[in-house]
């Protein structure tokens, strides 16, 4: 078995990782090696190029009102980083609503009698709003009454989560939608007109010339060229450990793999599926945190496997299409409320940058499926996945069959950490002994099991690094980012200072 030593090694490639590189370069610590199972770096805000066309990994869009992070990016990509005016929808009965809601919008396209339920309905829901929600739907339906519940929250939130929105935890909600004043929203739905009208969800947001993957890509080469090791298409298989230090971990390359510097340090006759063993002082993963536990050897016996096996992620696939038409609605991305498809959720990245389709003529689109892999939809062949994204699109009047040029399927595995009813109970358990391994840090969306959006797992990657080299200000409390702040809807985008 081929063996190297660094300082420390990141697992995972996205922003999480790549935060954490960044900030061990920045004070000089560059004998650093990080992995990723993909052969692109990016993780989840990956760009992947299709037939001249670009498509993320589900459509992202970057606002923050960390102004370290936000300077992070405007610096990694200058000009290339680009506000885009924000068009999004949620398409609802063969209709597009606006997203906020305004209620002239809804008046006209749902009724007088529809709209009159949903006024009566969140009034009384205001009216009787007291106690504490256990659930997503006691969340919604407090806030903003029934009808508007099963209108625009129900049926789109099933569909991403796999499970009802009564074994949804509230806190799922608190974190996601925290800070919007609901009353606020609804007065300014009411009198749109008015001067004194709030500006309570982001109009605008930034985004790279080519796509989000692009800042990730950057953000790589600037830690390689300061010495940072990268292999790509490489899988943990094992975290070996002696009592709680992590002393190594076994990885197996994939097809393709090679590090920065061309294989050069592994050499130059490795072989697919070749079994390495890298070790370190340090390890700082943003894989699936159930993973770790799983892959431990020997085996944790001091954590009861029920804690892990009760924490579980929703997968993801993505269906790339490339459409012959280059005009098919104006939004970045539409929500799909409607129970009669799978799809949950629409981009177009033409809205995004232009540079992101070759071909001017056309428009490149990403279908997405929320999946557990148990689930059937999982085990379709791409072939029969791709004719379902194709007849929901032309069952959804956005587009003809036939004018679909090609198209391509992404799959990914726990893209999102499920927060169904008292999870908390077993992830505090698993918190806790997680923080008893001393060489070991969780970052990120997969590391943390929290849903953090990008600018939150580029802090976790940063303060996590910060914690390793004992910087002013540390320890950080890593699990906690994201608790305290505001959900990124609730406010106005700041430019670069």
């Amino acid at each position: 078995m081929n063996s190297k030593s660094y300082e420390c090694c990141i697992i995972g490639a996205g922003p999480s990782g790549l935060g954490v590189a960044v900030e061990l370069s920045r004070h000089g610590v560059n004998d650093v090696l990080i992995i990723d199972k993909s052969n692109i770096v990016g993780g989840l805000s990956r760009t992947e190029i299709y037939d001249g066309a670009r498509f993320d990994v589900g459509p992202h869009r970057f606002f923050t009102k960390n102004q370290e992070v936000n300077t992070l990016w405007h610096d990694t990509l200058g000009a290339d980083f680009r506000p885009v005016e924000r068009i999004t929808r949620i398409h609802y009965k063969d209709k597009f609503f606006n997203y906020p809601i305004k209620a002239l919008d809804v008046l006209s396209k749902i009724g007088f009698m529809e709209s009159a339920l949903a006024l009566a309905s969140f009034a009384a829901a205001r009216f009787r709003s007291s106690g504490q929600s256990e659930t997503f739907e006691d969340w919604i339906t407090q806030k903003f009454g029934r009808k508007l519940y099963e209108t625009f929250f129900k049926t789109y939130t099933e569909k991403v989560w796999g499970i009802p929105c009564n074994q949804i935890s509230a806190q799922w909600a608190a974190q996601r939608i925290k800070g919007l004043d609901v009353l606020e929203v609804v007065k300014n739905a009411l009198f749109s007109g008015s001067r004194n009208a709030p500006k309570t969800l982001v109009e605008q947001f930034d985004y790279p010339l080519l796509g989000a993957g692009q800042m990730y890509e950057a953000m790589c080469d600037g830690v390689v060229e300061r010495g940072v090791e990268v292999l790509l298409g490489t899988r943990v298989v094992s975290f070996n450990r002696s009592q709680d230090v992590i002393d190594s971990i076994d990885v197996i390359t994939e097809e393709s793999w090679g590090t920065t510097a061309e294989k050069k340090s592994w050499g130059t006759t490795a072989e697919k599926s070749q079994r390495h063993r890298i070790s370190a002082r340090h390890f700082f993963s943003s894989a699936a945190l159930t993973h770790f536990f799983r892959l431990l050897d020997p085996k944790d016996d001091a954590l009861d496997d029920a804690a892990v096996d009760a924490l579980y992620y929703r997968d993801h696939i993505t269906v790339n299409v490339l459409v012959d038409n280059a005009a098919i609605f104006p939004d970045q991305w539409v929500y799909i409320h409607s129970p009669d498809v799978q799809v949950a959720r629409i981009a177009n990245y033409n809205n995004f940058s232009p540079e992101m389709v070759r071909d001017k003529k056309m428009t490149a689109l990403s279908v997405e499926y929320f999946v557990f892999q148990h689930e059937d939809l999982w085990r379709q062949s791409d072939d029969s996945i791709k004719e379902l994204a194709a007849d929901e699109l032309q069952y959804l009047g956005l587009i003809k069959k036939e004018r679909v040029v090609n198209s391509w399927v992404v799959r990914e595995t726990e893209a999102y950490p499920t927060y169904y009813i008292n999870f908390e109970g077993a992830y505090d358990v698993v918190k806790a002994r997680t923080d008893r391994y001393v060489n070991f840090s969780p970052v990120g969306r997969g590391g943390l099991y929290k849903y953090n959006n990008q600018d939150h797992s580029i802090l976790s990657g940063i303060l996590a690094a910060r914690n390793y080299l004992s910087l002013p200000g540390t320890p950080y409390r890593i699990w906690d980012i994201n608790i305290d702040a505001q959900y990124h809807e609730d406010a106005k985008r700041k430019d670069k200072a």
